[in-house]
């Protein structure tokens, strides 16, 4: 039996564009929501990917996400700003936020967002890159629907609550670290349970929080390095929580099983201008000598190359870009079952 298919970038993007559109979404939003799944897909994080799309129109469909919000941005200070999402998708709200990040950053130096009243904004490192390309280092956080023990604990808290710095180098892969607080995504615990495959002892507990290797049985994940992972997560939870006065922990609704109620989700995004501090062309020639000190360092035994974080997704997205997209077999049902209801035939 066919385990997956490769599908070009531009296809799946065409296809998640079309779906958006047919459930009522801004042509600009539909595309742009697009967009930033399809770079997850390319980059080979396919959990944040194309297949997201299928949640994302039934959600649309029950009016759980706004089709047409009207976004009110305020600038509160001179680098600090709230973005009011209007309950859009997460994506458009989030570019939104992010470009009104730099734009108070090439004023005042750094530029703050904080998001309200949005929804899941997919992988972080797409807003984070779009800052870089402007001459920024990017900073995107985000909580998330509880799924994360705290340290010590065995009752769900946190969410996986993301963090991802993109900074700008000469050369390209540049320093772009994209990471779960927890010590993995539940997406993934989540695949492997669709899939039937285990999953290592030290990502998952039980409802009683003993470690499970069998993923059907993962009640929730545990922080990464646990107390270390566990406070990074909880900083985020403060940053995208309690400075938009959004929900925390359980109060924030399961995406994939509530289907009565809205998410009132926080994010926090921050760009800094590298010429505030100095010259860009500098710093990037700065920064590649970092980086070529660092990967011609001594390695340790059974290792041929010293990687800078990011730089994985990029080979990755280097050459999904000329093959294609692999669509596994459970996502490559879905989504054809998507493309039916909604007379949007998936390409493949």
């Amino acid at each position: 039996m066919q385990q997956q298919v490769l599908v070009s970038a531009h296809r799946l993007q065409e296809f998640g564009q079309a779906v958006f559109e047919k459930v009522g979404v801004f042509p600009q939003h539909a595309r742009q929501t697009a967009e930033i799944l399809v770079d997850a897909n390319l980059r080979g994080i396919d959990t944040h990917g194309i297949y997201l799309s299928s949640l994302y129109a039934r959600r649309l469909q029950k009016k759980l996400f706004n089709p047409e919000p009207d976004f009110h941005f305020e600038k509160r200070r001179a680098g600090v700003g709230v973005l009011d999402a209007d309950f859009s998708l997460g994506q458009p709200a989030t570019l939104e936020a992010t470009r009104q990040a730099v734009k108070l950053a090439k004023d005042a130096g750094v530029g703050i967002v904080a998001v309200k009243n949005s929804n899941h904004f997919g992988a972080a490192a797409y807003y984070a890159n779009y800052m870089a390309e402007q001459g920024c280092i990017g900073l995107v956080m985000c909580d998330g629907e509880c799924d994360v023990i705290p340290f010590g604990g065995k009752e769900k808290f946190l969410g996986t609550n993301p963090i991802c710095c993109s900074v700008p180098s000469g050369e390209k892969p540049w320093f772009c670290m994209d990471m779960a607080t927890s010590e993995v995504a539940f997406g993934k615990v989540r695949a492997a349970a669709e899939a039937g495959k285990t999953i290592p002892a030290n990502w998952a507990v039980d409802r009683d929080g003993n470690p499970v290797t069998d993923a059907t049985q993962a009640y929730a994940v545990v922080p990464m390095s646990g107390a270390k992972g566990y406070a990074l997560g909880l900083m985020i939870e403060i940053f995208s929580s309690r400075l938009t006065a959004m929900p925390y922990g359980a109060q924030i609704i399961r995406k994939f099983d509530d289907w009565e109620n809205k998410s009132f989700m926080g994010h926090f995004i921050q760009a800094i201008d590298i010429e505030a501090f100095c010259p860009l062309n500098e710093f990037k020639k700065g920064m590649d000598e970092l980086i070529e000190d660092l990967k011609s360092q001594p390695k340790a035994p059974g290792i041929e190359e010293i990687l800078i974080p990011g730089e994985p997704e990029w080979r990755t997205k280097v050459t999904r870009e000329k093959q294609g997209c692999p669509i596994r077999k459970e996502d490559l049902d879905l989504l054809r079952r998507l493309g039916v209801d909604l007379g949007v035939p998936f390409p493949a």
